[in-house]
């Protein structure tokens, strides 16, 4: 709850179940007990409309039970006199102008969905924002984006570059044994499309991709990264085979011969380094020197020698690169796997926005992130006197629902 005069703020966290609704309700009544004219200044907000509907029932019924007395309203009675300190008939009268006043001003019960709060500044402000007054709000977005993708698949020709793209991506779906009919996949792909994340960075992501020759140099670098990691590890396994044998030492000379710690490194140099091959055996050998070579072996103490001046640190070093090399290998595999798809995305954002474009139309997923680019370094208030509202209180459900635009 935010009071514009000492600014606080009050954050109930509790589990479901445990009366989160009912403080806020009776939060709410209370503020309307002390001053039955401030429903004006109150903004709750909830996050759907199952939510809204239960909070304005509970308020109004509530306010309808203390003004009656009724026993089932006792409890929100009990609390507010806490809270308040005022006698019970006091509450009951102002409980009773305030219900009043709320059905008789039913617009400035203020009890909505963040969307629509959302969409009410959206519409006092659509002269500051440039849209047009026939404007239509398109509530349903993803109905949009299949729209999008259905027209892009249509106008597709032999020698566009986006069949070459759909192509790579049935070939990776059909490597990945999964189905080669992948146009309900595109679609439900490009619904990231009105994901904050995807927002943040769209429009760095298409300068990009418009470049001349960034993807091709891209797609190359990040072959270079995976390759080098790759050969990185291979080079460590290499070493340790070559430093046996500059000492005169073979795989026999270790405990467990190739099954031991020289199966390790033989996996390096073959270029498998994922996480699964820093085993119990790698550990104990990390640990204790003792465990490189059997106690019957005559040329123990010559072995030993090797591994603590030198194979030890080869071991420790194959170890500690492991991670971050696999890290590089796998976000360049990885990334390379995806690129066709984020260059799907690009067009299928496109599209969206000609669609919306010629039926003159905005999307519900975009008004938030154009509010946030609007009041990004500059006073927010310039918002609340837009669309009339000097709002005193501000109560918000479920907090931990909302993104970071939001």
């Amino acid at each position: 709850m935010v009071n514009e005069s000492i600014k606080p703020l009050t954050v109930y966290k509790a589990s479901a179940g445990s009366g989160k609704t009912f403080t806020l309700a009776t939060e709410y009544i209370r503020l309307l007990v002390k001053n039955p004219q401030c429903y004006r200044n109150i903004l709750a907000v909830t996050f759907t409309n199952t939510a809204t509907e239960e909070m304005k029932m509970r308020i109004l019924s509530q306010l309808y039970g203390i003004w009656k007395q009724l026993p089932e309203s006792d409890k929100y009675l009990q609390n507010i006199q806490e809270k308040t300190g005022l006698a019970p008939n006091v509450i009951s009268e102002r409980a009773g102008l305030a219900l009043n006043n709320l059905t008789h001003n039913y617009n400035y019960f203020r009890v909505e969905t963040i969307d629509t709060f959302f969409q009410s500044v959206l519409r006092n402000m659509a002269r500051e924002l440039d849209l047009t007054t026939n404007l239509r709000i398109g509530l349903n977005d993803y109905q949009v984006e299949e729209l999008a993708v259905d027209q892009l698949i249509e106008d597709l020709t032999t020698t566009d570059v986006m069949l070459q793209w759909i192509l790579k991506y049935i070939m990776e779906n059909i490597s990945d044994d999964k189905s080669w009919n992948v146009i309900a996949q595109i679609k439900k792909f490009g619904q990231n499309i009105f994901k904050d994340y995807y927002k943040e960075v769209s429009i760095t992501l298409e300068q990009k991709m418009g470049e001349a020759g960034f993807f091709e140099n891209y797609t190359t670098c990040l072959r270079d990264l995976r390759k080098a990691a790759e050969e990185y590890m291979k080079e460590i396994g290499e070493s340790f085979f070559d430093t046996l044998e500059g000492e005169g030492l073979n795989v026999d000379d270790l405990s467990s011969k190739q099954r031991g710690i020289a199966s390790f490194f033989n996996k390096l140099r073959k270029g498998t380094f994922d996480p699964s091959i820093i085993t119990t055996t790698v550990a104990n050998h990390l640990e204790n020197i003792e465990k490189w070579c059997p106690k019957t072996n005559p040329r123990r103490d010559a072995v030993l020698q090797v591994v603590e001046s030198s194979l030890i640190q080869i071991l420790k070093c194959a170890v500690e690169a492991q991670e971050k090399q696999w890290k590089i290998f796998q976000s360049s595999n990885l990334t390379l796997r995806h690129l066709n798809q984020l260059r799907l995305l690009s067009s299928i954002e496109k599209k969206v926005r000609e669609i919306n474009e010629t039926e003159n139309r905005f999307l519900l997923s975009d008004t938030q992130q154009l509010l946030h680019s609007l009041i990004d370094g500059s006073d927010s208030p310039f918002i609340f006197e837009k669309i009339g509202t000097q709002l005193q209180h501000v109560m918000i459900d479920e907090f931990q629902d909302t993104s970071t635009i939001q």
